[in-house]
């Protein structure tokens, strides 16, 4: 979450802590008062929305980098048995190199596909070499759950995305009904100095002052 939206959304607490310590009789003021509080209840739904994701990102690219360790390790298994098979059958056709290693996801899995789908056709001529119905269950169902792990990770990623593009726009809405808040408190408090200065202390932002500078707070 970027640091821009967090201050503000600490600000939008203190503000509606405020706005509950000091109800107001007057019907406009409550309107915008509930509406602050509903958008920042809002917020921090989709701020649990985009850490749901977050987490299923760094689960699926981890599972990943353990299937594709482990898929490796059968690949050159099978190029392995596939090479020896060829001295004696050189016209089988298995796939006989092991991919790199930056070679991305979508070319990894397809290479790895294909080669089992040969390997499976060719199972009766590469047992003697050391081909199993063990490593080809295995492989497969790596290869699966290599996929699957992709396709977990994209989904998480656009919601992520489609969380945080809300976000910002209840952000922005937030910034409004505080400024609108104020215009309302200007006048509420104008005999009253202390909830002024109350009021103007929960509703600025406290922004990061440079480093080696006085800290900084910026009205709403």
């Amino acid at each position: 979450m970027r640091t821009s939206i967090r201050l503000k959304l600490d600000m939008a607490g203190r503000a509606v802590e405020f706005v509950r310590a000091h109800p107001d009789d007057n019907p406009a003021t409550t309107v915008v008062a509930t509406r602050l509080t509903g958008l920042t209840a809002r917020a921090s739904q989709l701020l649990q929305q985009q850490r749901t994701p977050q987490l299923a990102v760094a689960s699926s690219v981890s599972l990943k980098a353990d299937l594709r360790d482990t898929l490796e390790e059968y690949f050159v298994s099978l190029v392995g048995i596939a090479r020896a098979a060829a001295e004696d059958n050189p016209d089988i056709s298995v796939h006989r190199r092991i991919p790199r290693r930056r070679t991305n996801e979508a070319t990894f899995l397809t290479t790895a596909r294909v080669a089992v789908a040969e390997a499976a056709g060719l199972k009766a001529v590469l047992e003697p070499y050391g081909f199993t119905d063990a490593l080809l269950e295995a492989m497969n169902g790596d290869l699966d759950a290599y996929e699957a792990a992709i396709s977990r990770q994209r989904n998480a990623a656009a919601a992520q995305v489609g969380a945080g593009a809300e976000l910002r726009a209840v952000v922005e809405d937030v910034m409004g009904v505080v400024r609108n808040l104020d215009a309302l408190y200007r006048v509420r408090f104008r005999d009253d100095a202390d909830l002024r200065a109350a009021w103007k202390s929960a509703r600025n932002v406290a922004w990061r002052a440079p480093e080696g500078a006085a800290d900084v707070s910026r009205a709403a």
